[in-house]
């Protein structure tokens, strides 16, 4: 008798055709459930109900989907739910029915959204057949939206609702940017990237978020009427950011754009003065004198400016030339008006020191003339900011105090009393 060895499979033979058998299932079982909710889809497109609840299922599908066309026909039927739920509010709309103007707009951008998501994946494909022909498929999807995209963020914009505004004019950008439009002419589809990019800075600003501020910063520059307020955005976005070389770039191109908006001069002054570079600052104010002569505030930060290097006299000059050209700057009466008072001090102690020489009384008189042409403009200053307590009344109670004016004396001191006690 001849006798048959069984035929036995190993452990691993048999957990390998089990895994096999699995696996098989598995896509069989995917199979069928991706295409029950592309039915599903299609069903609820055909009958427009259930529209938002489909799509959210659709997404849920598409976390678990491996297939790279499966997941394309996922997200283009995820938009054509939400074209069909536009279609729906159009449809109220034509009729003059009541209609969901948030539901209408938020549509149009989950149909971008959702194609955006699309084209993502439409870039990685190898065949450049297939990248063009799903990206026809889009184009053919998105172009009619165009405008009512924009509409939308113009929609939240006006609403006061920046972030979402923000976002529809990021999606518009971002779909100009994939070539989603080209029906739009090229210079007119360029200033509307121009204007939407502006709105976009501006939003990023409204809500102090610096990235959403530079997201598009660059190209809102060419409007040369809104150019200055963009430098102004991104400059505190920068400053938000701590990127003080930034900063200082963007107030310098600022200041170049337009000289006259105060904003860039009056940091850049600031920065450096707070820095002691006054050497700096001095050529920053002189430099734009030659630009604008005329201008007050140049002068008055040039007043400042030589404050602090303490060049008295010239800061005087300076303050008489910005009240030349603005007879109530109350800053530069109050930098006069100081500036004789430190001359007035200077001399003080030069007197001090020279208590036992002949020109002690010499330089005495010299120091209370100094207070006595103080006085005008620092009462000045008190009748143009009456409120400014801190401001004139110190100042003041030095000077009626050297030039023997005791009325005026005890009414300051009296003021100063009531100031510390509140």
């Amino acid at each position: 008798m001849v006798w048959c060895k069984p035929i036995t499979l190993s452990f691993n033979e048999s957990m390998k055709r089990q895994y096999a058998l699995g696996t098989f299932l598995l896509l069989i079982c995917s199979a069928v459930s991706g295409g029950n909710i592309l039915k599903e889809a299609k069903e609820a497109i055909k009958n427009g109900s259930n529209l938002e609840q489909t799509e959210t299922k659709l997404l849920e599908a598409i976390k678990t989907e491996d297939n790279v066309y499966k997941k394309l026909d996922f997200y283009y039927y995820a938009a054509l739910l939400n074209r069909k739920i536009n279609d729906q509010e159009n449809e109220k709309l034509y009729l003059k029915q009541a209609y969901d103007t948030a539901r209408f707009f938020n549509s149009i951008f989950s149909v971008f959204h959702h194609m955006g998501n699309y084209d993502s994946i439409v870039n990685h494909l190898q065949s450049e057949r297939k990248i063009r022909k799903y990206r026809q498929k889009a184009l053919r999807l998105l172009e009619p939206y165009q405008e009512n995209l924009l509409n939308g963020g113009k929609f939240y914009f006006m609403k006061h609702d920046f972030a979402r505004a923000y976002d529809f004019f990021d999606c518009y950008l971002k779909a100009t940017d994939k070539g989603f439009f080209t029906t739009t002419s090229q210079d007119r589809q360029a200033l509307l990237v121009e204007k939407i990019s502006r709105w976009a800075t501006s939003c990023g600003y409204k809500l102090q978020d610096p990235k959403k501020v530079l997201a598009y910063s660059e190209g809102a520059l060419g409007d040369s009427a809104k150019r200055h307020f963009i430098y102004e955005y991104r400059a505190k976005a920068y400053l938000q950011m701590r990127d003080t070389a930034s900063w200082l770039n963007n107030l310098k191109e600022g200041l170049r754009c337009n000289p006259d908006y105060s904003y860039f001069f009056a940091s850049l002054t600031d920065y450096l003065n707070a820095s002691q570079r006054y050497d700096e600052a001095l050529q920053l104010a002189d430099t734009m004198l030659s630009i604008r002569p005329r201008n007050t505030f140049f002068w008055y930060a040039k007043s400042v400016v030589l404050m602090n290097l303490k060049r008295y006299e010239e800061c005087i000059t300076a303050a008489d030339s910005a009240i030349a050209y603005d007879s109530i700057y109350m800053y530069a009466y109050y930098n006069k008006g100081l500036a004789f008072c430190n001359l007035a001090v200077n001399m003080s102690d030069s007197a001090a020191a020279h208590i036992n020489q002949e020109d002690y009384q010499d330089l005495r008189q010299r120091s209370v003339a100094y207070y006595a042409q103080a006085l005008r403009p620092m009462e000045i200053v008190r009748v143009l900011a009456p409120k400014d307590t801190l401001r004139w009344a110190q100042p003041l109670y030095r000077i009626y105090l050297n030039l023997n004016m005791g009325a005026q004396f005890a009414q300051i001191e009296n003021i100063l009393k009531n100031f510390k006690n509140k």
